[in-house]
């Protein structure tokens, strides 16, 4: 018995940024597209926010949010989470500069109560 190896069929992923550039390819090559299953035309062809569909012959795009709205809610809830982590690094990196300014602020402090002894950087314990 002998296995065949066939090539990956998604080598040439072919990338949309609008419906409409899709559209107008597909107007270009409609006769050779025709024949080829939806599954197929989805590997090959990525809509940005839409899924191949076909109903009653007729080629549909149809928006990711009614394809797969859980999908699309977990992108929505992920983009949500990326922007609070970015706003609370942000709010981090504020109080660690005001810590270090703190730090500084209390050094000073320090050398001007204890002048006669040698001055030795305040080390928070950590």
């Amino acid at each position: 018995m002998s296995v065949e190896v066939v090539k990956n069929i998604c080598d040439d992923v072919k990338e949309f940024d609008n419906k409409e550039d899709f559209i107008k390819f597909y107007e270009l090559n409609q006769n050779n597209l025709k024949d080829i299953s939806t599954c197929m035309l989805n590997k090959k062809f990525k809509i940005k926010g839409y899924h191949i569909g076909r109903k009653q012959g007729q080629l549909q795009l149809i928006p990711l949010n009614l394809y797969r709205p859980s999908a699309y809610k977990v992108n929505q809830e992920d983009n949500e989470i990326s922007l609070k982590l970015s706003v609370l690094n942000d709010k981090i990196n504020i109080l660690k500069n005001e810590m270090k300014e703190m730090n500084k602020n209390i050094n000073m402090l320090l050398n001007l109560i204890l002048p006669s002894q040698p001055s030795q950087p305040y080390q928070p314990n950590r």
